[in-house]
């Protein structure tokens, strides 16, 4: 069964920390977890993070403090006691129980191969990976092209970019339209 996913993170240039991550599988089940463990400060001072991805996270304002990201126009923190956000190893059980929660799971994602390795290192090296959890995401870009289309030819998301599982949920109607395609209507 297709697990449809994505991930958003941060990425250095040597290390893909992740923020976040939203499944989707063809039965509609859905995972979305936010790290609690990822650098905040770090995608604080990252503008494009900062427009795209840290507006679609659980933030609180811890308002009346002189703490500079609480005050009216500063960035909020994000907020540990939302039920979305777990550290890391709690994190990889979820997928991992995800993804071994159906038969056969392959795994499908956009642009998908930073969120793989970002998905496999929630378990460290990709030696450590758990058996059953597959060593490769398809990617839906890959398959528009088998079929003679471009990622324009492929349905717009209206809302939610880069929200983890919103994200999830467009991949997946993505690769309903290319079924469609593909059995030729």
């Amino acid at each position: 069964m297709r697990i449809f996913y994505d991930t958003e993170f941060l990425d250095n240039g040597k290390t893909i920390d992740l923020i976040s991550i939203g499944m989707v599988d063809e039965d509609g089940r859905e995972l979305y977890a936010v790290s609690s463990e990822f650098d905040q400060a770090a995608v604080r001072r990252h503008g494009w993070l900062m427009a795209n991805v840290w507006p679609s996270l659980p933030i609180q304002r811890h308002e009346g403090t002189r703490c500079a990201s609480c005050r009216p126009s500063g960035p909020g923190h994000l907020d540990l006691d939302h039920p979305a956000v777990h550290p890391r190893a709690q994190i990889a059980r979820m997928v991992q129980q995800f993804i071994l929660g159906v038969p056969d799971p392959q795994l499908w994602a956009f642009y998908s191969a930073y969120d793989h390795v970002a998905l496999a290192q929630l378990w460290g090296p990709m030696s450590n990976l758990p058996a059953g959890i597959p060593m490769q995401t398809d990617d839906l870009v890959t398959e528009a092209k088998r079929l003679g289309l471009t990622p324009a030819d492929l349905p717009q998301q209206d809302t939610g970019h880069h929200n983890a599982i919103a994200d999830a949920r467009h991949n997946r109607d993505m690769a309903r339209h290319l079924d469609r395609i593909a059995r030729g209507y």
